[in-house]
C-alpha cells in the first residue's frame, strides 16, 4: 500500500499525462448550460525553463545548484475550459500544478485542482519572473504552503474575478501542502483582493484562516495570516513592499519586505536593492 501522506509521481508518469492531454479531442457536450460555450478550443502550449546557481558562503564551501528545473503544459479543453500542468524535476514529488479552469464571465471564473494559494503578490509571481533570484524570508516563512515547504501550492478550489479596478480571490484549500490529502476534517480558507487605482499604483489584501497538524491524529492548530502589499511603478522607478503578520497557536509571527528599482535600461537591465525583515 503507498503511503498517502507521501504520494510519488514518476517522470514517466507525469509526461505520459502530458502526452493524453495532448491528444484529448473534445466531445460534444450534453446537458451543458447554454450560456457556457463549449466550442472546441484546441490551443496548446509546452514550455520549459531552469535556473542554475553558484554559491559560496564558506571559503571551504561551494559549488553549483540547479534551483529549478520546470515543464509547463497549458492549453484549452473547450473554449471556456483550460487547464495547466506543471513539474518541476528538482523536487520530490515532481508535480507543482495540475489545474482545471472554467471560465464563465469576467467576474466569476472557477478553478480546481493543485495550484498556488492566492495569498502575497511576491508569492503568487512565477520563479522565472522574479526580480530578484529568490524570493524573501518573509514570504517563504509566512506565506501559506510555502513555509510548509510546498511552493506555495496547495489542493482546493477558487472563484476569481474582476470588475473595474476590484480584482478578487476566494476559496478553500486542504491546508496540507502539494500532492498530500486533508490531515483534519476541516478546510482553509483564503482571500485576496486587489485594487488598482492608477495604471501605476497596485494595493492588495491577503488573509488566510486555516488549522494545521502534519498528521493525522495530531493536535489541530489555529494557523491564520493577513498580508498587506503594494507595488508603485512611476515610469522606469519600482517601489514594492509587503508586510505578514502570522499567528499560530503558541506563537505569532510578522515580516516585511521593501524594494526599490529603477531600469538603466528600459525593460532591459534593472538595478535593484531588497530590504528584508523577518521575526
Amino acid at each position: 500500500m503507498p503511503n498517502n501522506s507521501k504520494l510519488k509521481f514518476s517522470s514517466q508518469a507525469v509526461f505520459l499525462i502530458f502526452y493524453i492531454f495532448s491528444l484529448t479531442t473534445p466531445s460534444e457536450g450534453v446537458g451543458v448550460d447554454e450560456k457556457l460555450d463549449v466550442s472546441p478550443g484546441p490551443s496548446l502550449k509546452l514550455s520549459a525553463y531552469s535556473q542554475v546557481g553558484y554559491t559560496r558562503w564558506e571559503p571551504d564551501k561551494k559549488g553549483f545548484r540547479i534551483s529549478q528545473a520546470r515543464v509547463i503544459l497549458k492549453g484549452d479543453i473547450l473554449k471556456n475550459i483550460d487547464y495547466k500542468l506543471q513539474i518541476d524535476a528538482t523536487q520530490s514529488p515532481v508535480l507543482l500544478d495540475a489545474k482545471i479552469g472554467v471560465n464563465l464571465s469576467p467576474y466569476a471564473n472557477l478553478s480546481f485542482g493543485q495550484f498556488k494559494v492566492p495569498f502575497s503578490i511576491e508569492n503568487l509571481i512565477s520563479g522565472s519572473e522574479l526580480d530578484t533570484i529568490n524570493r524573501s524570508n518573509t514570504v517563504n516563512k509566512l506565506c501559506p504552503a510555502r513555509d510548509i515547504g510546498t511552493q506555495g501550492r496547495d489542493i482546493g478550489a477558487t472563484i476569481n474575478g474582476k470588475y473595474s479596478i476590484l480584482e478578487y480571490t476566494l476559496g478553500v484549500f486542504n491546508g496540507s501542502g502539494k500532492n498530500k490529502k486533508d490531515t483534519n476534517d476541516q478546510l482553509d480558507i483564503a482571500g485576496r483582493l486587489a485594487l488598482t487605482p492608477f495604471r501605476s499604483l497596485s494595493i492588495g489584501l491577503s488573509h488566510y484562516d486555516g488549522r494545521y497538524n502534519p498528521d493525522p491524529g495530531l493536535l489541530i492548530e489555529k494557523n491564520n495570516r493577513t498580508g498587506f502589499d503594494i507595488i508603485f511603478l512611476p515610469g522606469r522607478f519600482s517601489l514594492k513592499g509587503e508586510y505578514i503578520v502570522a499567528s499560530y497557536e503558541q506563537v505569532d509571527r510578522y515580516g516585511w519586505y521593501l524594494q526599490g528599482g529603477y531600469y538603466l535600461i528600459p525593460k532591459t537591465l534593472e538595478a535593484i536593492v531588497k530590504h528584508d525583515y523577518y521575526d
